[in-house]
Formats: structure tokens, sequence, C-alpha cells
């Protein structure tokens, strides 16, 4: 079986690609696994944490902190995969995006990056830099980025 990995943020860009990758996930017949990294300033695990598709979102409040929002971020991410009959998993993983990403697909053996773009300004983009524009210059697989804006 194919695996598609779906980086996401708590950005307004989310929704557009769950949607777009549960389309390819239905498209390929394949699994999808849900990253989201997290500044490892703010991880109080050095474990990865896992998360399993079928839990309610609504279960859980929202936090403060930077990695209970990036829990619910991904369970927010499963709740319509799972919906639309894709098997899917969740992980948040401390680091710095891009490496974190590329290092997991590579783990993964992932068929496909799925993630979306922030549309930064061209000040904060060379400040900051473009996660999306490292995964694409580093990855061993194809990588799918959702362009579309809010």
């Amino acid at each position: 079986m194919k695996t598609l990995l779906m980086a996401i943020d708590n950005s307004p860009v989310a929704e557009k690609v769950i949607d777009l990758t549960t389309v390819e996930a239905l498209a390929h017949n394949a699994q999808v696994v849900v990253l989201c990294c997290i500044d490892p300033a703010y991880s109080s695990c050095s474990q990865p944490i896992e998360i399993d598709a079928g839990e309610d979102p609504a279960d859980f409040l929202a936090a403060q902190d930077e990695q209970n929002t990036a829990e619910m971020v991904v369970r927010r991410a499963l709740a319509p995969l799972l919906r639309a009959g894709v098997n899917a998993r969740g992980m948040i993983l401390a680091g710095e995006a891009a490496d974190t990403i590329i290092a997991q697909s590579e783990q993964l053996k992932a068929s496909m990056i799925i993630m979306g773009r922030r549309h930064l300004s061209s000040f904060n983009r060379l400040f900051k830099g473009s996660v999306s524009a490292s995964v694409i210059e580093r990855a061993h697989c194809p990588v799918l980025i959702d362009v579309r804006k809010d």
C-alpha cells in the first residue's frame, strides 16, 4: 500500500490540504500519515506522539501551548479522512519543519508529500525561509503543494 505524508499546521490553508489529501488517498488507495511539527523548545516530550484516527476532536479542549494545538490540528485532520474511508494516523514531532518532514518521509518510504503554502510576503520568505520550498528541494519523492489561498 502506498503511503502519503500530509504535513499540516494550524494555518488557514489546512482545510484545503486535508481535502486534497483525501482525494489523493482515495485515488491511489493510499494510507495517510498526518504530520504536525512543533518547535522543540515547546515540546514536553522527546518521543513522537502518535494519534490514531477515530477519536473525536471535540473531546479534546483546545489548549494554549503549541503541543496541544498541534494535537488538535492532527485530530481535526484525521476526522474527515476517517469519514471518507481513508486509512490514516497522525503524529506530532518536535523539530525544524522542513528537516522533520523530509526525515519522516524517508522513514515512512512515503510515495508523496502533500502540504500547503502560507503565501508569505517576500520579506517573511527571506527572513523565515519557505518550508515548502525547502521540502521540494530535498524530498526523495514527489511533493504536492496546495497553493490555493484562503
